[in-house]
């Protein structure tokens, strides 16, 4: 197994040089906070805060890291389990919160998709939030399968199914969206 920068990165921080944290907080906070916009009913203020949440929660469980593991998945992890906490403390259910997600850059978006990247979000809006977050990670964030369901504390194979049911359902949502 390859270890990559980011966990070569994170390998020190969790020995306690936590100056190497800057590179990974420059790489991810970009991910992180549209992760975090994307879940639903944040403002940016908001989702900022949490962002940083997310970068002291990095520094505060840094030792339970375990090196071969994707500090991609792992912080990820964190934001959604932040995000969580922080729906269930304003009162609100995170899994059926709301969100307005951005038009998808078309460099993102297969070729056949590219003219319809003002429609495709409106029906990816449609899609249930377990749902929403899988397309989310896959194809906005580029994340495997696997990593998605450590994300998510599921099996890869529910991902998958989650997955087609979400590409089965988003189909049917892209063809209405146009009709009235």
């Amino acid at each position: 197994m390859t270890i990559t920068p980011d966990e070569t990165l994170m390998q020190h921080v969790a020995a306690g040089q936590l100056q190497q944290l800057a590179p990974l907080y420059e790489r991810y906070k970009g991910p992180i906070l549209g992760f975090l916009l994307n879940r639903g009913a944040l403002d940016r203020a908001t989702a900022e805060d949490l962002l940083h949440g997310v970068f002291e929660r990095v520094i505060t469980y840094r030792t339970s890291w375990r090196a071969g593991q994707s500090f991609r998945s792992w912080v990820f992890t964190i934001a959604r389990n932040l995000h969580h906490d922080h729906c269930r403390a304003m009162g609100r259910n995170p899994v059926c919160a709301t969100s307005e997600l951005p038009d998808l850059p078309p460099e993102q978006l297969d070729d056949q998709l590219t003219d319809y990247r003002h429609t495709l979000p409106t029906a990816i809006r449609k899609l249930p939030d377990n749902y929403r977050m899988v397309v989310e990670l896959a194809w906005q964030r580029n994340m495997k399968y696997a990593e998605i369901a450590h994300v998510l504390g599921t099996t890869e194979a529910n991902v998958k199914v989650r997955m087609h049911r979400a590409c089965k359902r988003l189909r049917a949502n892209y063809h209405n969206a146009d009709k009235p």
